[in-house]
């Protein structure tokens, strides 16, 4: 049922409050990519077009790459070079003869940038869009970002609310016509969260990833009526490369970032193929990837039930 685990990892998890939502699943936890959540044997309906911000490495690149072994037909990726994208472009094609990669320069901090996305799924993908996945992040730019704030350089609030929640917002309004315009019943929204959002972290990475949960339970909550599913989603504690570990990164952190970067996508790829009626009681909710996909459907009741994994006040 569940992959194989790191001890670490799972250490960590334990130490987490409840409230965390890290161990909703526990003890059925994945680091990796189970056999159930294999991308190959969980093929997309088609035709399939997504989006991926933020996709020249890491969980964006591994995100794409499980998006094309199952199946998708087009593939817009992003990132802040264009560059930067044609490695994750040639093996997109490698994985897929048939996908169409168009790679796009942005910057999610600009709005702008959001618009152009959309001209281009007009141009290249007659206006439809079945997935949009808003990968694209940033937890710091400089070390104080993990300092108490009346030490932190003012930056490091601005720069991590822009880029991750204007920059989501962004994208959902411009993108949004294109799902609706879809005629099928895949429209989804894929906010990557982060488990940050639920305790303490870096100031500003933590408050965009919370204000992230409740961005997409508002957009469930308002469009869901017309087919469109949003979901926040913890995409696991993944180290990046050394030259793109955030400044100011704890070493402790890094002792149990050990899942693997395709887990997120795998687990998106599962979450997505389903019917509506199949997947829409976790529409609005925040999801972890690390959670087991088989133990999570058992829980549907408790989580209707008590209105579990949303944000809201406890009284």
């Amino acid at each position: 049922m569940s992959g194989p685990s790191s001890s670490s990892a799972d250490d960590f998890i334990l130490s987490l409050p409840p409230w965390s939502g890290s161990r909703f699943t526990y003890p059925h936890i994945n680091h990796s990519v189970p056999p159930s959540l294999d991308p190959s044997k969980n093929l997309l309906p088609q035709p399939f077009t997504a989006i991926v911000t933020g996709a020249s490495r890491g969980i964006g690149a591994a995100t794409a790459k499980c998006l094309a072994r199952a199946g998708a037909t087009g593939l817009i990726i992003t990132a802040r070079k264009l560059e930067s994208l044609s490695k994750t472009k040639e093996e997109l094609e490698e994985i897929s003869k048939e996908i169409k990669v168009v790679a796009i320069a942005a910057d999610n901090a600009q709005e702008t940038s959001a618009i152009e996305i959309k001209e281009l799924v007009e141009k290249e993908f007659d206006g439809k869009l079945d997935l949009l996945i808003n990968n694209a992040g940033i937890v710091s730019t400089n070390e104080t970002a993990f300092k108490p704030l009346h030490e932190m350089d003012s930056s490091q609030f601005e720069i991590p609310i822009t880029t991750n929640l204007f920059g989501r917002f962004y994208m959902i309004k411009h993108l949004l016509p294109c799902l609706l315009s879809s005629p099928r019943p895949t429209k989804s929204i894929i906010n990557i969260s982060s488990v940050g959002g639920n305790i303490s972290g870096p100031l500003a990475f933590s408050l965009s990833a919370l204000a992230t949960n409740r961005l997409s339970q508002r957009v469930a909550e308002s469009y869901g009526k017309d087919g469109v599913f949003c979901v926040a989603v913890h995409p696991g504690a993944v180290l990046p490369k050394d030259e793109d570990i955030p400044p100011g990164f704890p070493e402790s952190v890094k002792e149990w970032s050990q899942d693997e970067p395709g887990l997120c996508g795998s687990f998106i790829v599962d979450l997505v193929r389903r019917e509506w009626e199949e997947r829409e009681w976790l529409n609005g909710r925040y999801l972890d990837v690390t959670w087991d996909m088989e133990e999570l459907y058992k829980k549907k009741e408790e989580v209707v039930e008590g209105d579990k994994l949303r944000v809201k006040l406890v009284v």
